[in-house]
């Protein structure tokens, strides 16, 4: 049978998720969780490579196990094999063909930018200009197959903290952070709204400035036809961790910011 999973995890432990040699990636963690299981090899595909520091609360991969060994492919059993910051949480029952990377309609990640002095209306202006069929190689490291459809971009403002919802029917390598620096740069003051249309000129002669990986996050992937059924119990479990991960992280944050603001 072929089982796909909704994985999360957070990525700034992690040389990036595609398996590298001698290097601790969220792919070899993984492959070491589906082999004890019984899958053979510990092959599986993914919907999406991120890049060390990068996190996803829905990444998806999906694999082959045997009917007999069918009761092993579920979130709590494989998270039983899994170090405490990767966590699958969904599970389907996925058809015969079904691919995580190419069945994708879509993706979706968001960027958390701390910037409070950002001039909203200046980057959503903005980034109307990114919706739709583009060559982004000026948003990319990439200089082949550079067109990409941008589906949405919504950007939201929370506590001081940016937001940056992009959904598209694929991405470049890097191409999310490159639009958040662009944007960023616009939101500050120090480049015009119409330079957006300049960098999606792929006779432009200059690239987009690359955001942090730090701040970005693969939010969902879109398919037809799967029925995803969420683990309860393994979300409360997330959830608990998640608490303690958020305590942690948010009172060195508030050390940080306390340093800055003395600075000023």
């Amino acid at each position: 049978m072929k089982v796909a999973l909704k994985v999360a995890y957070l990525g700034d432990r992690y040389c990036g998720f595609q398996r590298q040699p001698g290097l601790r990636t969220v792919e070899s963690v993984i492959r070491d969780a589906l082999l004890r299981i019984g899958v053979a090899n510990g092959d599986f595909c993914y919907a999406g490579r991120t890049d060390r520091g990068v996190s996803a609360l829905g990444q998806v991969i999906d694999f082959w196990i045997d009917d007999e060994r069918g009761h092993l492919a579920f979130p709590r059993v494989i998270n039983g094999f899994l170090p405490s910051d990767v966590w699958a949480w969904a599970r389907a029952v996925a058809p015969v063909g079904f691919s995580a990377r190419w069945s994708a309609l879509w993706r979706e990640y968001r960027y958390f930018l701390f910037s409070p002095d950002l001039d909203l209306g200046s980057v959503r202006a903005a980034s109307e200009h990114l919706v739709g069929t583009h060559d982004f190689r000026n948003f990319s490291t990439s200089k082949v197959d550079t067109i990409r459809r941008i589906i949405s971009i919504d950007v939201n403002e929370r506590g001081g903290i940016v937001m940056f919802d992009i959904r598209a029917d694929g991405f470049l390598w890097n191409m999310v952070r490159r639009i958040v620096g662009a944007l960023e740069l616009i939101g500050i003051g120090e480049k015009p709204v119409g330079w957006i249309r300049e960098l999606l000129d792929p006779s432009t002669p200059h690239g987009a400035p690359t955001a942090p990986p730090e701040g970005l996050m693969l939010m969902d992937v879109g398919y037809s036809g799967l029925e995803w059924v969420e683990d309860r119990y393994t979300k409360q479990r997330i959830s608990r961790v998640l608490i303690s991960e958020a305590r942690r992280r948010a009172a060195m944050s508030c050390v940080v910011q306390e340093m800055l603001w003395r600075m000023r």
